[in-house]
């Protein structure tokens, strides 16, 4: 992991429109590594937690599915919100969620998941993370 602030970390994903929070998070413990939020009322550990319980139970339904491929993104649709979860893997063995919470009267579901793929290509480029 960078040994940069996590405003320098996560600071493009700031930018997509209807930014609320988002989190790196250690995909095995649900510990959160690094956040930026611009609304205090959120509650991220739990939010962290959840998405990695989500990816985990994901991972072994598509497993008992004989599904090609491991999960990518999950993106859940809520009446007020978008959470998109994206799932790193900086190396054998290592998993990392990137969690982005959208407001979503302000954001663009497909242009927010484009510029997350995007973003988590750069970061696994920079970091010789697997994509």
């Amino acid at each position: 992991m960078s040994a940069l602030p996590a405003e320098l970390i996560l600071d493009p994903v700031r930018q997509i429109d209807g930014f609320v929070h988002a989190c790196l998070v250690d995909a095995v413990s649900g510990m959160i590594l690094s956040s930026l939020e611009e609304q205090d009322d959120m509650r991220l550990p739990v939010a962290a937690a959840g998405a990695t319980d989500v990816v985990n139970v994901l991972s072994l339904m598509t497993g008992e599915l004989a599904a090609d491929g491991d999960v990518e993104d999950v993106i859940v649709t809520l009446e007020s919100h978008y959470l998109l979860i994206r799932l790193l893997r900086p190396g054998p063995g290592q998993r990392l969620l990137l969690l982005v919470t959208l407001a979503r009267p302000h954001a663009n579901m497909a242009m927010a998941h484009r510029e997350i793929r995007d973003f988590s290509k750069a970061l696994c480029r920079e970091h010789d993370w697997v994509a």
